[in-house]
């Protein structure tokens, strides 16, 4: 009887030490826990894993502390660690969708795009959230699933139906994927939305641009500007359309007004200089080019300030230009056929002229300018029937006084004065020049000598 007691008392005591052990180690957690929120609240994200750690270890399954500690590694980009942590979160609780939702944050960090958008969609099902929603439209773009991106944006626009800025969104989709229509739709919901939004109007502008509705398209230039009057965007677009229909005077006008508002960029000073140049204002051309490279390089600039040195007669400016514009971008063929017909032009440099117009014709294999260039160079190495091959294919591409000389001195060379006479005609026919008439002249005494 003594023993039975015994036993029963010290199974009260051992029962009760262990339920004061959980209720210390309970404490402990909670401890812990605070410590951790307010680490975290004061910004000191590394002191607040700490602190969520030790709480974790109390209860090593309590997947609120998980999700915790997941979202301060994502915080301080430990994207590895924290992929991981949610992982272990879905494995225990796998029917809450903010897991799934976490873990595809952690994947898209990653780069792991479709491991994101597997798991984004999982939680998505479970429950919608609309900033999810959101990344999951950015993941679909980034992947090329752009017919999926579209899909979620009418989710969300049927949720949000008067935020401007998912319209907008939509609306720069709809275009990437070349349905204009429906992307000025959108656009035109997003300035009924917002009417202040100078980005939309820029797009629009754009649109009508293509659509060649040009008063509609100077129209939404204009507001852009109305509302940004110091954002160079609006500027930058309204010169180009005037530019590209050779409206230089109003084109000018604009970049006057962008500059008496002292709107200093690469875009508009690089538009300055090609409408100087379009004027024939070469001195003037090259300070603007010079201005734009101060904002950074690009192939293009160097080749529009080497062509502006050709214009000025600065042979080695020009050819230093052009090979920087070259070495920026190997496939710019504007920069390689103009190099290269320069250098047969100064007789020098022959092979690499050669092999920089055959790396412009691989580009553009129909170009008829660089079917000429090509023709001069194997006539300048004398391989003539070459020369013939691809002189006569640009003839059949442009209609070009300067092929006409080529194939002209072409045949005057191959002993065929006859057709020489027939091309250097034509040549004459659209521009007159001296050098010419002298060797139509020559080929006549050539016929006659044979008489």
């Amino acid at each position: 009887m003594r023993l039975l007691s015994f036993l029963v008392i010290a199974a009260c005591l051992l029962s009760g030490c262990a339920t004061i052990h959980q209720e210390l180690a309970k404490d402990s957690a909670i401890k812990f826990y605070i410590q951790g929120l307010i680490y975290e609240s004061s910004g000191d994200f590394d002191s607040a894993l700490f602190s969520y750690q030790k709480s974790l270890k109390k209860n090593p399954e309590n997947t609120f502390l998980l999700r915790k500690i997941g979202k301060i590694l994502l915080k301080n980009k430990k994207y590895k660690e924290a992929e991981i942590v949610f992982r272990q979160v879905s494995s225990l609780n796998p029917d809450e969708a903010e897991n799934f939702l976490n873990l595809g944050m952690a994947n898209f960090f990653l780069k792991s795009y479709g491991s994101a958008i597997s798991n984004i969609e999982r939680g998505l099902k479970i429950k919608e959230y609309p900033s999810y929603r959101v990344v999951l439209c950015d993941l679909y773009v980034i992947t090329g699933q752009y017919d999926k991106a579209a899909k979620s944006y009418k989710i969300l626009l049927e949720s949000f139906p008067s935020n401007f800025l998912l319209q907008y969104n939509y609306g720069l989709l709809l275009e990437r994927t070349g349905k204009n229509i429906e992307a000025e739709a959108a656009f035109l919901e997003t300035v009924k939305l917002q009417p202040n939004f100078a980005a939309a109007y820029l797009k629009l502008a754009s649109i009508y641009n293509e659509q060649d509705n040009v008063e509609s398209a100077i129209k939404y230039y204009n507001r852009a500007i109305e509302i940004s009057p110091l954002e160079p965007a609006g500027y930058e677009g309204l010169v180009q359309l005037y530019i590209s229909r050779k409206m230089l005077e109003q084109a000018d006008l604009t970049l006057s007004e962008a500059e008496a508002k002292k709107i200093d960029s690469a875009g508009i000073n690089q538009m300055l200089g090609l409408v100087r140049f379009q004027k024939q204002k070469y001195e003037d051309a090259e300070v603007y080019f010079r201005r734009a490279l101060k904002f950074g390089e690009n192939s293009m600039l160097w080749f529009n300030l080497g062509i502006t040195y050709d214009k000025l007669n600065r042979k080695a400016d020009m050819e230093e230009c052009m090979r920087k514009s070259i070495k920026i971008d190997g496939t710019n063929h504007l920069a390689l056929n103009y190099l290269g017909y320069s250098l047969l032009l100064e007789n020098k440099n022959i092979d690499e002229a050669l092999a920089l117009i055959q790396k412009a014709i691989k580009i553009e294999p129909e170009n008829g300018a660089y079917l000429d260039s090509l023709g001069w160079a194997y006539y300048k190495k004398g391989k003539y029937k070459l020369a013939e091959k691809y002189l006569t294919a640009a003839e059949r591409k442009e209609l070009d006084p300067e092929i006409y000389e080529h194939l002209g001195y072409l045949y005057y060379r191959m002993n065929d004065p006859v057709r020489a006479i027939y091309w250097w005609i034509r040549c004459l026919e659209l521009t007159p020049k001296q050098e010419i008439s002298e060797m139509v002249k020559k080929a006549k005494q050539q016929i006659s000598s044979k008489k």
